[in-house]
């Protein structure tokens, strides 16, 4: 039965909608409508509640099978956001790079990734930075670096391929294309990309040609989530055809390309490399500090992959049962934002952070155990690391990682509950005590130390993807829009 709408209501409706032009009394007017709308259907919405709490049949002019009356719509606010900003906002890191075409016939090779600062060296990005180098050496290209959260450091860079043994052969250059807009990246029509993450893999997608990109992927990205939205944008990146990808280590590779979760696809447009680790070539320094042995305890409690309290529990577990002793050991909490704690048995932990390249292959040559977890398939550096460097290790399995003496017969493995922590950290110490097994596995390990020879099949590789690709790349413009990128490649 159609509602009956009261005279009075219209003809107010009529005569406010006369006024509403007008500059002062016009405003006054329309609050004074918006209320007495609020007040009306706060009204509805209790004589609804109060109809399906009591339960007798409802009245004629509201029919059983009727929902509560819609909210009358108001007036779209100055203050509202719309979708489209909302969704702006949410997926900006994953906004296209903006570029903008220029007239050039060199062959440049791009690294496209968030920071090369000191403190986002180690580990992934300055392996990115060293492939980039030898790709860019074989192609005959010059190499540029594109950060996306803080403007590069080129000395930064310069230390990274110094303390790796490489040298570029090419013109460097550095740019900052931050993620929110504003600088354009000058392209030209024989660009290639090498990006560092899904993330800024998902930003080229939409500008680049996807030939012309290749893919550096040191981790199931995936586990950086939990299983959301972002968990989602990751998986279709990993996905996306047509982006080689060069995987860091066999292991890794193994996991992504096989199995339950394995990534559709990936097997055929990637290869797997085992990184190298040159800084062990240097003579070991003196391992002890009046008389006691030194371990390395990697603490970050910022990255929940690393079980921070998993294996501070474990380790003052074993601290309790005498597996370490204030007479005998030193204990060093390597990471960043490490609280600064007491332990027992009279023990002080020293905290060691913001370690340039030099300095922290400097730490683990000294040491004589690592204690070094990682909740996900790869190894991860710091085990390789002071394997390399002739220390013992213990670390966590992970699905198909349960042994790592491929590496070096150093690497011990515990699974990650407290009794199996604390047993893998006692051999732990019963081996780091034994310099001649130490010393052996060190000289029959399967470590590698050079890049250029653990680099040589992806770069061949990548190059040759590239290679593919290789018919001029015609820029067409695309009408400019705030929210789009100059130029798209392809």
């Amino acid at each position: 039965m159609p509602s009956i709408r009261r005279p009075s209501l219209k003809l107010g409706r009529i005569v406010g909608d006369a006024f509403a032009a007008t500059p002062i009394l016009g405003r006054i007017i329309t609050r004074c409508q918006g209320h007495f709308r609020r007040q009306r259907r706060r009204r509805r919405e209790r004589a609804w509640a109060r109809l399906q709490a009591d339960g007798p049949p409802l009245p004629e002019s509201l029919p059983e099978s009727a929902e509560p009356p819609a909210p009358a719509a108001e007036p779209a606010s100055p203050s509202r956001q719309t979708a489209h900003a909302w969704l702006d906002e949410q997926l900006g890191w994953h906004r296209p790079v903006s570029l903008f075409p220029v007239p050039d016939d060199r062959r440049r090779l791009t690294v496209v990734t968030d920071s090369v600062g000191e403190s986002s060296l180690f580990g992934g990005v300055g392996t990115a930075l060293v492939l980039g180098t030898l790709l860019a050496n074989r192609m005959g290209a010059s190499l540029r670096l594109a950060t996306r959260t803080e403007p590069p450091d080129p000395a930064a860079i310069g230390r990274v391929l110094a303390a790796a043994g490489i040298e570029l052969e090419q013109p460097l250059e550095t740019v900052h294309a931050p993620v929110s807009g504003g600088r354009d990246l000058a392209v030209c029509d024989r660009d290639c990309f090498l990006s560092t993450s899904w993330w800024t893999t998902r930003g080229l997608l939409g500008s680049v040609r996807r030939d012309r990109i290749g893919y550096i992927l040191q981790e199931d990205e995936r586990m950086f989530y939990p299983f959301n939205d972002e968990r989602q944008r990751c998986q279709q990146t990993l996905a996306e055809p047509g982006v080689f990808v060069a995987v860091n280590t066999r292991l890794l590779h193994r996991h992504l390309t096989a199995g339950p979760h394995a990534i559709p696809g990936l097997a055929a447009r990637s290869v797997a490399f085992e990184p190298a680790f040159p800084g062990s070539l240097r003579p070991s320094q003196p391992r002890r500090r009046g008389g006691r042995r030194q371990l390395f305890f990697y603490a970050r409690p910022q990255h929940p992959r690393n079980l921070f309290v998993t294996g501070l529990d474990a380790l003052v577990t074993a601290i309790d049962r005498g597996v370490f002793t204030a007479r005998e050991w030193d204990i060093h909490l390597v990471g960043r934002d490490v609280p600064d704690l007491e332990f027992p048995g009279g023990i002080e932990p020293s905290r060691v952070t913001g370690l340039s390249w030099g300095d922290y292959n400097a730490l683990v040559a000294r040491m004589d155990a690592g204690f070094t977890l990682m909740d996900t398939p790869h190894p991860s550096y710091p085990p390789l690391d002071l394997a390399a460097g002739g220390a013992a290790v213990l670390t966590n399995r992970h699905g198909i990682k349960t042994d790592l003496t491929a590496y070096s017969a150093n690497i011990l493995m515990a699974d990650t509950d407290r009794e199996s922590l604390v047993a893998g950290l006692e051999r732990l110490a019963e081996r780091a005590c034994d310099d001649a097994a130490r010393a052996a596995a060190r000289a029959a390990d399967g470590i590698c130390r050079d890049w250029s020879m653990a680099l040589e099949e992806t770069v061949v590789r990548m190059a040759a993807h590239f290679d593919q690709g290789a018919a001029p790349v015609r820029i067409r413009p695309v009408e400019i829009d705030s929210a789009r990128p100059l130029a798209r490649c392809g």
